[in-house]
């Protein structure tokens, strides 16, 4: 419900105040509110991960990708409750883009790969670092205002940091655009692919010489 009532809050505020047309607003706010929402709770909870688990990690053999696993397990069930939102708000606008629409499960993959090394990542590092979730909820918050999430980039804007450069803004297009448009960009898979494969390298590099040493952190 909060969701819903952010998504039409920010969607028929922001249409009126940038001068756009709801139907051109409210579908694009209603996908990047949704996804956004996984993306930041799905990365908050995995750096928390060992933490939250560690009663369980001391007492078990456990994998401990096991636990990044189970908490984006639990955001995807989340994840799949508000797409009623987006199927409600596609509805409403008559938007249907086709077969093409399957584009969105890909994006969704790939985003969990990323996601993955990500959580894994930052669970090792909050072991060591207890502060480090305090971080990234100060950097997903900032995130959230600066990448084009609830606002749709002007063509001044295509070449900025923000927008050129920015992996939140490229993981929530990988499933808005087949969505609203029934495309996917290729800028989209050639900027997310790279950094799977280099954010798994580096995980996986870290997660060997860290493993046996979370047990003692936590």
């Amino acid at each position: 419900m909060m969701t819903m009532t952010l998504v039409l809050g920010l969607g028929i505020n922001y249409a009126a105040l940038f001068h756009q047309k709801i139907r051109d607003l409210l579908p694009f706010v209603a996908v990047g509110l949704v996804v956004w929402g996984f993306l930041s709770a799905a990365i908050s909870e995995g750096g928390d991960a060992f933490v939250m688990g560690g009663a369980m990690i001391k007492q078990s053999a456990l994998p401990l990708p096991m636990f990044i696993l189970r908490t984006l397990a639990r955001n995807a069930i989340n994840l799949a409750h508000q797409v009623v939102i987006i199927v409600a708000v596609l509805l409403w606008f008559k938007i249907f883009p086709g077969p093409q629409v399957l584009w969105a499960f890909v994006g969704l993959a790939l985003m969990f790969v990323n996601l993955s090394w990500i959580g894994l990542l930052l669970a090792m590092l909050a072991t060591r670092f207890r502060d480090m979730p305090q971080i990234v909820a100060a950097i997903l918050q900032l995130v959230f205002f600066l990448s084009p999430i609830f606002w749709t980039p002007t063509a001044a804007m295509k070449n900025s940091l923000f927008v050129a450069a920015n992996p939140f803004y490229f993981s929530i297009q990988s499933v808005r655009e087949p969505l609203l448009h029934g495309d996917m960009p290729w800028q989209t898979l050639t900027f997310l692919v790279p950094i799977a494969i280099v954010g798994w390298i580096v995980t996986v590099l870290v997660y060997n010489q860290t493993r046996r040493r979370v047990v003692h952190y936590l």
